[in-house]
């Protein structure tokens, strides 16, 4: 377990962003193409993203990668 304050700020934003989009983390994780669990990793800031991911998961919500750390 990695829970460092930028792990645990990135996953508060992510279940933000998330749930204002109206998505479960099943639905979310099916966008992106991650196993669920691993969108419940990150939202706990339990790990970092990868920039892949970081990708996926900006593409999935409409907005950029600079939008998921505002």
């Amino acid at each position: 377990m990695n829970k460092t304050p930028i792990n645990i700020a990135f996953g508060k934003k992510l279940s933000e962003l998330r749930h204002a989009a109206g998505l479960s983390q099943e639905a979310f994780a099916f966008m992106c193409g991650f196993d669920r669990t691993y969108i419940g990793i990150l939202e706990r800031g339990e790990k970092s993203p990868t920039l892949n991911s970081l990708e996926k998961i900006a593409n999935a919500l409409g907005v950029t990668i600079k939008d998921l750390f505002d």
